[in-house]
């Protein structure tokens, strides 16, 4: 259900032009993210604290290093990335939707694709959406709850797949000394 609330929330940001109630919608929709988030990092908090820690320095290191690296580029050098982006995210989405209808028969595969893939995606997003917000400020669109909204979404795909990869390795460490 906050999944769904979320994605209204980012559309009716669209919609909306007064900055107070968009600032507004960019706060619900972050409250919504958390409140999706909350299952996952209190299971994995539950069986190792340490991996969320690592998780959300890995992630604040990611976005230091590629939002860095697209700053100090030349302008536009990143900008091919949007297409080659959105037609990966594209394909992940076919690759859930043949696990859904598959019933599950390539999930190991596929879901190892979906993780690691996604990393991946959503990295690329992070130099791809900086030089966009460079592009926009250097065009006079200073549209800053938009920027705020597409670097969060980013860095939340970051972390939630780098969570998972961390407690994903860190379980099997353990199973692997407990044998």
């Amino acid at each position: 259900m906050t999944q769904i609330l979320t994605f209204v929330m980012i559309v009716a940001l669209n919609f909306v032009n007064d900055v107070y109630n968009r600032l507004a919608i960019l706060h619900g929709a972050s409250l919504l993210m958390g409140c999706t988030m909350g299952p996952l990092i209190s299971t994995i908090a539950f069986f190792n604290p340490s991996v969320i820690i690592t998780a959300a320095l890995g992630t604040s290191a990611v976005f230091v290093c590629f939002s860095g690296a697209a700053l100090f580029a030349k302008r536009r050098h990143y900008m091919y990335l949007g297409g080659i982006l959105s037609s990966c995210i594209s394909l992940l989405f076919t690759f859930r939707f043949l696990n859904f209808i598959t019933m599950g028969s390539f999930s190991s595969g596929l879901y190892e694709v979906e993780l690691f893939g996604g990393l991946l995606i959503f990295i690329g997003y992070v130099v791809f959406d900086t030089q966009m917000i460079i592009e926009d400020a250097s065009a006079g669109r200073k549209d800053f709850v938009r920027h705020a909204l597409d670097l969060l979404l980013d860095f939340v795909a970051v972390f939630v797949r780098l969570l998972v990869i961390l407690a994903r390795n860190s379980e099997k460490k353990e199973r692997k000394n407990r044998s």
